[in-house]
Protein backbone atom coordinates (compact mmCIF):
# COMPACT_ATOMS: atom_id res chain seq x y z
CA UNK A 1 0.00 0.00 0.00
CA UNK A 2 1.36 3.40 -0.99
CA UNK A 3 0.91 5.72 1.97
CA UNK A 4 1.69 8.77 -0.15
CA UNK A 5 2.98 11.96 1.39
CA UNK A 6 1.44 11.24 4.81
CA UNK A 7 0.21 14.81 5.09
CA UNK A 8 -1.81 13.89 8.18
CA UNK A 9 0.87 12.18 10.25
CA UNK A 10 0.10 12.40 13.95
CA UNK A 11 -3.40 13.80 13.50
CA UNK A 12 -6.50 12.43 15.17
CA UNK A 13 -9.57 12.46 12.93
CA UNK A 14 -13.19 11.58 13.69
CA UNK A 15 -15.35 10.57 10.72
CA UNK A 16 -19.05 10.52 11.54
CA UNK A 17 -20.88 8.49 8.92
CA UNK A 18 -17.85 6.32 8.15
CA UNK A 19 -19.77 3.21 7.17
CA UNK A 20 -21.01 1.93 3.84
CA UNK A 21 -24.44 0.51 3.10
CA UNK A 22 -24.31 -3.25 2.86
CA UNK A 23 -20.73 -3.12 4.21
CA UNK A 24 -19.16 -3.74 0.80
CA UNK A 25 -18.28 -0.97 -1.62
CA UNK A 26 -16.96 2.49 -0.94
CA UNK A 27 -19.14 5.19 0.54
CA UNK A 28 -17.82 8.72 0.74
CA UNK A 29 -17.30 8.36 4.49
CA UNK A 30 -15.51 5.03 4.27
CA UNK A 31 -13.21 6.33 1.53
CA UNK A 32 -12.44 9.47 3.56
CA UNK A 33 -11.61 7.37 6.61
CA UNK A 34 -9.29 5.16 4.56
CA UNK A 35 -7.48 8.06 2.89
CA UNK A 36 -7.05 9.88 6.19
CA UNK A 37 -5.39 6.76 7.59
CA UNK A 38 -3.23 6.30 4.51
CA UNK A 39 -2.03 9.86 5.05
CA UNK A 40 -0.97 8.94 8.59
CA UNK A 41 -3.92 9.86 10.80
CA UNK A 42 -5.50 7.90 13.62
CA UNK A 43 -9.15 7.57 12.60
CA UNK A 44 -12.18 7.18 14.82
CA UNK A 45 -14.81 5.60 12.56
CA UNK A 46 -18.33 6.43 13.74
CA UNK A 47 -21.61 5.17 12.34
CA UNK A 48 -25.17 4.56 13.53
CA UNK A 49 -24.63 0.95 12.48
CA UNK A 50 -21.69 -0.43 14.44
CA UNK A 51 -20.96 -3.19 11.91
CA UNK A 52 -20.45 -0.55 9.21
CA UNK A 53 -18.06 1.43 11.43
CA UNK A 54 -16.19 -1.78 12.25
CA UNK A 55 -15.83 -2.63 8.56
CA UNK A 56 -14.34 0.81 7.85
CA UNK A 57 -11.92 0.43 10.76
CA UNK A 58 -11.03 -3.10 9.62
CA UNK A 59 -10.11 -1.84 6.15
CA UNK A 60 -7.76 0.67 7.77
CA UNK A 61 -6.09 -1.71 10.20
CA UNK A 62 -5.73 -4.39 7.49
CA UNK A 63 -3.63 -1.86 5.56
CA UNK A 64 -1.47 -1.18 8.60
CA UNK A 65 -3.27 1.99 9.68
CA UNK A 66 -4.73 2.89 13.05
CA UNK A 67 -8.46 3.13 13.73
CA UNK A 68 -11.24 2.34 16.14
CA UNK A 69 -14.97 1.89 15.53
CA UNK A 70 -17.78 3.46 17.54
CA UNK A 71 -21.55 3.41 17.28
CA UNK A 72 -23.37 6.73 17.70
CA UNK A 73 -26.49 8.59 16.67
CA UNK A 74 -24.92 11.65 15.05
CA UNK A 75 -27.77 13.92 16.19
CA UNK A 76 -27.72 12.74 19.81
CA UNK A 77 -25.63 14.91 22.14
CA UNK A 78 -24.87 12.17 24.67
CA UNK A 79 -23.74 9.79 21.94
CA UNK A 80 -21.57 12.39 20.27
CA UNK A 81 -20.06 13.58 23.53
CA UNK A 82 -19.13 9.96 24.19
CA UNK A 83 -17.40 9.84 20.79
CA UNK A 84 -15.31 12.89 21.70
CA UNK A 85 -14.42 11.41 25.07
CA UNK A 86 -13.35 8.09 23.54
CA UNK A 87 -11.32 9.74 20.78
CA UNK A 88 -9.54 11.91 23.33
CA UNK A 89 -8.78 8.86 25.48
CA UNK A 90 -7.06 7.27 22.47
CA UNK A 91 -5.00 10.19 21.19
CA UNK A 92 -5.32 13.12 23.61
CA UNK A 93 -6.66 15.47 20.93
CA UNK A 94 -9.04 15.76 17.98
CA UNK A 95 -7.56 17.56 15.00
CA UNK A 96 -10.41 17.02 12.54
CA UNK A 97 -14.13 16.40 12.90
CA UNK A 98 -15.68 15.24 9.62
CA UNK A 99 -19.49 15.47 9.72
CA UNK A 100 -20.44 13.17 6.86
CA UNK A 101 -24.00 12.03 7.62
CA UNK A 102 -26.46 12.56 4.79
CA UNK A 103 -29.87 11.03 4.19
CA UNK A 104 -32.49 11.77 1.55
CA UNK A 105 -35.66 9.73 1.68
CA UNK A 106 -38.49 12.04 0.61
CA UNK A 107 -39.61 13.46 -2.71
CA UNK A 108 -41.86 16.41 -3.31
CA UNK A 109 -42.74 19.92 -2.26
CA UNK A 110 -43.73 20.97 1.29
CA UNK A 111 -47.40 20.07 0.77
CA UNK A 112 -46.33 16.62 -0.43
CA UNK A 113 -43.66 15.74 2.14
CA UNK A 114 -44.97 14.34 5.45
CA UNK A 115 -43.80 16.29 8.49
CA UNK A 116 -42.20 13.12 9.85
CA UNK A 117 -39.99 12.82 6.75
CA UNK A 118 -39.15 16.52 6.81
CA UNK A 119 -38.06 16.36 10.45
CA UNK A 120 -36.10 13.17 9.83
CA UNK A 121 -34.02 14.70 7.04
CA UNK A 122 -33.40 17.91 8.98
CA UNK A 123 -32.23 15.87 11.94
CA UNK A 124 -30.00 13.57 9.95
CA UNK A 125 -28.47 16.18 7.68
CA UNK A 126 -28.21 19.48 9.52
CA UNK A 127 -28.66 18.62 13.20
CA UNK A 128 -25.92 16.01 12.87
CA UNK A 129 -23.49 18.63 11.51
CA UNK A 130 -24.52 21.03 14.26
CA UNK A 131 -24.03 18.35 16.91
CA UNK A 132 -20.62 17.25 15.66
CA UNK A 133 -19.52 20.87 15.71
CA UNK A 134 -21.10 21.54 19.09
CA UNK A 135 -19.36 18.71 20.92
CA UNK A 136 -15.90 19.12 19.38
CA UNK A 137 -15.53 22.92 19.39
CA UNK A 138 -14.63 23.23 23.11
CA UNK A 139 -11.88 20.63 22.70
CA UNK A 140 -10.47 22.31 19.62
CA UNK A 141 -10.59 25.71 21.30
CA UNK A 142 -8.72 24.36 24.32
CA UNK A 143 -6.03 22.63 22.26
CA UNK A 144 -5.43 25.70 20.10
CA UNK A 145 -7.29 24.86 16.93
CA UNK A 146 -8.67 22.22 14.63
CA UNK A 147 -10.59 21.52 11.45
CA UNK A 148 -14.27 20.81 10.88
CA UNK A 149 -15.36 19.39 7.53
CA UNK A 150 -19.02 19.18 6.59
CA UNK A 151 -20.64 17.39 3.67
CA UNK A 152 -23.20 18.95 1.35
CA UNK A 153 -24.69 18.13 -2.02
CA UNK A 154 -25.20 19.85 -5.33
CA UNK A 155 -28.90 19.50 -4.51
CA UNK A 156 -28.39 22.43 -2.15
CA UNK A 157 -28.56 24.72 -5.17
CA UNK A 158 -29.37 22.70 -8.29
CA UNK A 159 -32.41 20.56 -8.93
CA UNK A 160 -33.47 17.59 -11.00
CA UNK A 161 -36.85 16.85 -12.54
CA UNK A 162 -38.40 15.75 -9.26
CA UNK A 163 -38.47 17.94 -6.16
CA UNK A 164 -36.32 16.91 -3.21
CA UNK A 165 -37.20 19.91 -1.08
CA UNK A 166 -36.36 18.53 2.36
CA UNK A 167 -32.97 17.23 1.31
CA UNK A 168 -32.11 20.39 -0.62
CA UNK A 169 -33.09 22.67 2.26
CA UNK A 170 -31.17 20.61 4.80
CA UNK A 171 -28.00 20.59 2.73
CA UNK A 172 -28.28 24.32 2.04
CA UNK A 173 -28.48 24.68 5.81
CA UNK A 174 -25.25 22.71 6.22
CA UNK A 175 -23.54 25.17 3.89
CA UNK A 176 -24.89 28.15 5.86
CA UNK A 177 -23.75 26.49 9.09
CA UNK A 178 -20.29 26.06 7.58
CA UNK A 179 -19.91 29.71 6.64
CA UNK A 180 -21.33 31.00 9.91
CA UNK A 181 -18.99 28.83 11.97
CA UNK A 182 -16.00 29.73 9.81
CA UNK A 183 -16.64 33.42 10.37
CA UNK A 184 -16.60 33.14 14.16
CA UNK A 185 -14.49 30.08 15.01
CA UNK A 186 -11.55 31.55 13.10
CA UNK A 187 -10.51 33.50 16.17
CA UNK A 188 -9.96 30.13 17.86
CA UNK A 189 -7.88 28.81 14.95
CA UNK A 190 -10.69 26.44 13.96
CA UNK A 191 -11.13 26.11 10.21
CA UNK A 192 -14.58 25.08 8.92
CA UNK A 193 -15.14 23.97 5.33
CA UNK A 194 -17.66 21.95 3.38
CA UNK A 195 -17.46 19.54 0.45
CA UNK A 196 -20.35 19.84 -2.01
CA UNK A 197 -20.69 16.54 -3.86
CA UNK A 198 -22.21 16.26 -7.32
CA UNK A 199 -22.88 12.62 -8.15
CA UNK A 200 -20.54 10.10 -6.60
CA UNK A 201 -21.20 6.50 -7.59
CA UNK A 202 -21.50 5.12 -4.08
CA UNK A 203 -23.77 2.34 -2.75
CA UNK A 204 -26.11 4.96 -1.24
CA UNK A 205 -26.42 6.90 -4.51
CA UNK A 206 -26.87 3.84 -6.70
CA UNK A 207 -29.78 2.56 -4.63
CA UNK A 208 -31.92 5.35 -6.10
CA UNK A 209 -31.74 3.78 -9.53
CA UNK A 210 -34.90 1.99 -10.64
CA UNK A 211 -34.39 -1.46 -9.15
CA UNK A 212 -37.27 -2.91 -11.15
CA UNK A 213 -35.19 -2.66 -14.32
CA UNK A 214 -32.46 -4.94 -15.64
CA UNK A 215 -28.77 -4.34 -15.04
CA UNK A 216 -28.42 -3.21 -18.65
CA UNK A 217 -31.22 -0.69 -18.20
CA UNK A 218 -29.67 0.61 -14.97
CA UNK A 219 -26.37 1.12 -16.74
CA UNK A 220 -28.24 3.06 -19.41
CA UNK A 221 -29.68 5.29 -16.66
CA UNK A 222 -26.17 5.94 -15.35
CA UNK A 223 -24.76 6.59 -18.81
CA UNK A 224 -27.46 9.18 -19.43
CA UNK A 225 -26.61 11.09 -16.24
CA UNK A 226 -22.86 10.78 -16.88
CA UNK A 227 -23.17 12.66 -20.16
CA UNK A 228 -24.37 15.71 -18.20
CA UNK A 229 -21.04 16.02 -16.36
CA UNK A 230 -18.74 18.51 -18.15
CA UNK A 231 -15.53 16.84 -16.99
CA UNK A 232 -14.98 13.82 -19.25
CA UNK A 233 -18.66 12.83 -18.99
CA UNK A 234 -17.88 10.91 -15.81
CA UNK A 235 -19.40 10.72 -12.37
CA UNK A 236 -17.07 11.11 -9.44
CA UNK A 237 -16.00 8.37 -7.06
CA UNK A 238 -15.87 8.25 -3.29
CA UNK A 239 -12.11 8.72 -3.54
CA UNK A 240 -12.48 11.99 -5.42
CA UNK A 241 -14.33 13.21 -2.33
CA UNK A 242 -11.79 11.63 0.01
CA UNK A 243 -8.75 13.28 -1.57
CA UNK A 244 -10.46 16.68 -1.41
CA UNK A 245 -11.23 16.05 2.26
CA UNK A 246 -7.64 15.05 3.00
CA UNK A 247 -6.41 18.31 1.52
CA UNK A 248 -8.86 20.37 3.60
CA UNK A 249 -7.84 18.41 6.71
CA UNK A 250 -4.14 19.00 6.12
CA UNK A 251 -1.93 21.93 7.04
CA UNK A 252 -1.62 22.67 3.31
CA UNK A 253 -5.09 24.20 3.61
CA UNK A 254 -4.04 26.21 6.64
CA UNK A 255 -5.50 29.52 5.39
CA UNK A 256 -8.66 28.07 3.88
CA UNK A 257 -11.91 28.39 5.80
CA UNK A 258 -15.53 29.08 4.95
CA UNK A 259 -15.15 27.35 1.58
CA UNK A 260 -17.83 25.23 -0.09
CA UNK A 261 -15.66 23.04 -2.29
CA UNK A 262 -17.36 21.48 -5.30
CA UNK A 263 -16.37 17.92 -6.14
CA UNK A 264 -18.77 17.56 -9.02
CA UNK A 265 -16.91 17.45 -12.33
CA UNK A 266 -18.28 20.90 -13.17
CA UNK A 267 -21.96 20.04 -12.76
CA UNK A 268 -22.71 23.27 -10.92
CA UNK A 269 -21.64 25.33 -13.89
CA UNK A 270 -23.01 22.98 -16.55
CA UNK A 271 -25.36 24.37 -19.17
CA UNK A 272 -29.03 23.91 -18.36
Amino acid sequence: MDYGSRRLDGKSIVVVGAGSMGLTGWSNGKACAAVYAREGAFVTCVDYHLDRAEEAAHVITAEGGRAIALRADAANQADMQSVVTKALSETGRIDVMHNNVGVGRSKGLPDEVPLEDWNFEMTQNITSAYMGTRVVAPTMRQQGGGVIINTSSLFALRFIKRATTAYSVSKAGVEALTRSCAAFYGRDNIRVNCIRIGFSETPAALRYLDTSTTEEERQAQLDKTRTKVPLRGEHGTAFDVAHAAAFLASDLAGHITGVILNVDGGLECAAI
